[in-house]
């Protein structure tokens, strides 16, 4: 039995001193240091702890950008289910239920749609639709007027010219201010009661005026409050739509007016409109650029007078409707609001070839 154990014990001790040898061969080889026999674990450690770092802040950026992005889309949804929900309210109280308050008590008319009792209404009323000039009709008004040489004025009222006139008349000056930010790049500081009244005068005088179609608050509602206001009846005024400018361009009758024609072209952007006009053939008589707004006109005018000219195109905000009255009742000649078709032709969005 001693002899066994003997045996096992040393069994045990040669194992171990072939286990120690060999890492001293280890050692003295250069094959693992003691720093690297330590380096392993604080290896392991470091990798394992910056990828599970990593991996949370990763994690964490992820949940934090879906948050965001879900509160994006929370205030998006919000947003469109309140628009949704004004806009059926809007269209309920702008026609159902106007036809709700007519309808005498105990009585409803089914199976017919807000636009087939608006529509019914408009054939009742026909005697009171205001006829406007088509583009057609206004390009003939302009030729006679070019071969007749006699004087002509068309101007345009958008929602500038609107609430100029309205000014201390149909809006009071605070509201003018607040609806018409845009009115001092426009050519008008609010309040100017001595541009409204100028610029009334020059509508009164002017042989086609412009007014919008849209019915809509600062456009042709305001029109008409601003028409009621100062006595000027629809009817006896030659009318026509406020984008005529344009649709005189897109069915193509302003090559025909231009062509053989000698064009004054007046605005801030005279120069690059007249030099687009020069290169498609067009005899450009002058560019008068540098409208400074509506008490710039007589300046402006001292250097038209200079010109000779059959047809002016005015591109100069408000100042453009003071600007065509006057060459009209002072020169005798035909004048036309050209407002941003000047922009659309300088741009490049409308082409212009005669």
């Amino acid at each position: 039995m001693k002899m066994v154990r003997r045996r096992r014990t040393a069994v045990a001790a040669v194992k171990r001193r072939k286990k120690r040898t060999v890492s001293r061969r280890k050692v003295r080889s250069g094959k693992q240091s003691r720093a690297q026999v330590a380096k392993g674990p604080y290896d392991d450690g470091y990798e394992s702890g910056h990828n599970a770092g990593y991996s949370k802040g990763y994690e964490d950026g992820n949940k934090q950008a879906a948050e965001k992005e879900g509160e994006a889309r929370g205030w998006e949804s919000a947003e469109r289910a309140g628009y949704d929900k004004g806009l059926k309210i809007g269209r309920y109280e702008g026609g159902d239920a106007i036809i709700d308050e007519q309808l005498p008590e105990s009585h409803v008319l089914p199976d017919t749609s807000v636009a087939q009792v608006i529509a019914a209404g408009i054939a009742a009323l026909g005697e009171r639709i205001v006829h406007l000039l088509s583009a057609e009709q206004v390009a003939e008004r302009l030729m006679e007027a070019l071969e007749q040489h006699i004087p002509l004025s068309i101007v345009r009222l958008g929602d500038g010219e609107l609430l100029t006139l309205a000014q201390e008349v149909v809006l009071p000056t605070e509201q003018v201010r607040q609806e018409g930010g845009f009115l001092e790049y426009a050519g008008v500081r609010v309040p100017d009661l001595a541009a409204r009244d100028r610029l009334l005068a020059a509508v009164k005088r002017a042989d086609i005026v412009g007014i919008p179609k849209l019915r809509q608050p600062n456009y042709q509602r305001l029109a008409t409050a601003v028409f009621q206001a100062y006595g000027i009846d629809f009817r006896s005024k030659t009318l026509t739509d406020s984008l005529v400018n344009y649709r005189l361009y897109h069915e193509g009758h302003l090559a025909r007016l231009t062509r053989g024609r000698r064009v004054l072209v007046v605005g801030n952007l005279a120069q690059p409109l007249a030099d687009v006009l020069a290169a498609s053939g067009v005899t450009v008589a002058g560019a008068v650029g540098q409208v400074q707004g509506v008490h710039d006109v007589e300046r402006v005018m001292g250097i038209i007078r200079q010109h000779e000219f059959d047809l002016a195109l005015v591109s100069a905000g408000i100042a453009a409707v003071l600007i065509a009255d006057a060459i009209a009742a002072e020169l005798g000649k035909v004048a036309l609001d050209f407002g941003h078709m000047a922009n659309s032709i300088v741009k490049g969005e409308a082409p212009f070839q005669t």
